[in-house]
C-alpha cells in the first residue's frame, strides 16, 4: 500500500475553515445549527449527519471538511479508524452533491482525480474487510461467492453478536472513558457509573459514537436474507456491519475498554466471540491470494510442512 499523503494544514487555516462553515450554515438557515460546535472533528461529524441545506452549501462544506480532517490527522488525538470513516463519508457526500474527483483532490493534498479514486477504493476495501488497497478492492469485488456461502452459515450469529454487543454500549463507553484522564482511571468508575450515563468527552464519547454507527448499520440489514429480492442488499449491508464491528473492536482495544471491565463479566466472552466471527468474515470476504508460479526446471515446490495435514 502506498504511503498516505497528509496535507499540512496550519491551525490558522483550520480555524478559518471552521468559521466559514459556521457562518455558511447560519446564512442558509440550517435548521439543526444549534448543534454546531467549533471543534474540527466534531464539526465534520455534524456536517455529514445534518444535510438539510442547499446542495451548494453541501459542496462547500465537503471541501472544508476534508481540510479539517487533514488538520486533525496531525493535530487532534483521535482513536484509530474514526478519521478514515469520516473521510469516506465526506468524500461520498461531496460526490453526491456534484463535486468532481478533481475538485476533491486539492483539499486532500492530492494531485489527480485518480488519486482520489484510489483513496475511495481503499476506504471501500476497508469497509469490505480487505486490506486498504485499490488493487485488493477491485479483486474483492469479483470474489463474493465465498462470502455469500459464509454468510449463509454464520451471518445470523454475526448479527446476533452485534445486537448483544449494542446492549453493552454504555458499559464499554464508560470503560473506555475510565482510561481517559479526563474521566478517571479505576475499574470501579465503570461499575459504579449510572446506567445510561455517557462519557462526557474523549475516548468514551468516540466509542459511544462508534456504537451509534453500528446500531445504524444493524438496522439497515434486511430481516429476511432468504427473500431473493433482498439477497444482494443483505450481503452488502452485512458486509458494512462487519466492517463497523471490526473498527469498533479496534477502537475498544486501543482505548483499553475490556481491561477496565471487571473480570468475569459476560461481555468478555461476547467480545471474543464477536472478534472471531468478524475475523472469519473478513477472511471469507477477502479475495484469494495470487496463484504461486512454478519454480524454474518444472519442479513443484513442497507445500506445507512435514506432519501438517493440508485442507
Amino acid at each position: 500500500m502506498p504511503t498516505r499523503t497528509i496535507r499540512t494544514v496550519t491551525e490558522a487555516e483550520a480555524a478559518r475553515r471552521v468559521e466559514e462553515i459556521i457562518e455558511r450554515r447560519a446564512r442558509c438557515g440550517d435548521p439543526d445549527r444549534e448543534k454546531l460546535c467549533d471543534e474540527p472533528v466534531e464539526l465534520v461529524a455534524y456536517l455529514v449527519g445534518h444535510r438539510r441545506v442547499p446542495t451548494e452549501v453541501l459542496r462547500c462544506d465537503a471541501l472544508d471538511a476534508l481540510v479539517l480532517l487533514e488538520y486533525a490527522r496531525r493535530a487532534v488525538p483521535v482513536l484509530p479508524g474514526r478519521l478514515d470513516r469520516l473521510e469516506h463519508r465526506v468524500l461520498t457526500l461531496g460526490i453526491e452533491a456534484g463535486l468532481s474527483l478533481g475538485e476533491l483532490a486539492a483539499p486532500l493534498g492530492l494531485r489527480s482525480r485518480q488519486a482520489v479514486q484510489h483513496r475511495l477504493l481503499r476506504h471501500a476495501a476497508a469497509e469490505r474487510g480487505a486490506s486498504r488497497s485499490e488493487v485488493a478492492e477491485r479483486a474483492a469485488r469479483r470474489a463474493e461467492t465465498r462470502e455469500r456461502a459464509w454468510l449463509d452459515r454464520h451471518g445470523s450469529d454475526l448479527l446476533s453478536c452485534a445486537g448483544r454487543l449494542l446492549a453493552h454500549r454504555d458499559l464499554l463507553a464508560g470503560a473506555a472513558a475510565a482510561g481517559d484522564p479526563a474521566f478517571g482511571t479505576s475499574a470501579e468508575a465503570v461499575s459504579e457509573a449510572a446506567p445510561g450515563a455517557e462519557a462526557a468527552s474523549g475516548a468514551g464519547a468516540e466509542i459511544a459514537e462508534a456504537f451509534d454507527e453500528l446500531a445504524e448499520s444493524l438496522s439497515r440489514v434486511p430481516a429476511d436474507p432468504r427473500d431473493p429480492r433482498h439477497t444482494a442488499r443483505y450481503v452488502t449491508r452485512t458486509r458494512h456491519l462487519a466492517a463497523r464491528l471490526r473498527l469498533l473492536l479496534a477502537d475498544l482495544a486501543a482505548a483499553g475498554a475490556a481491561a477496565a471491565v471487571p473480570a468475569g463479566h459476560p461481555v468478555h466472552a461476547l467480545l471474543a466471540r464477536t472478534a472471531r466471527l468478524a475475523a472469519a468474515h473478513q477472511s471469507a470476504a477477502a479475495p484469494p491470494p495470487p496463484a504461486r508460479s512454478r519454480p524454474a526446471g518444472g519442479q513443484r515446490q513442497p507445500v506445507g510442512t512435514p506432519g501438517t495435514a493440508l485442507r
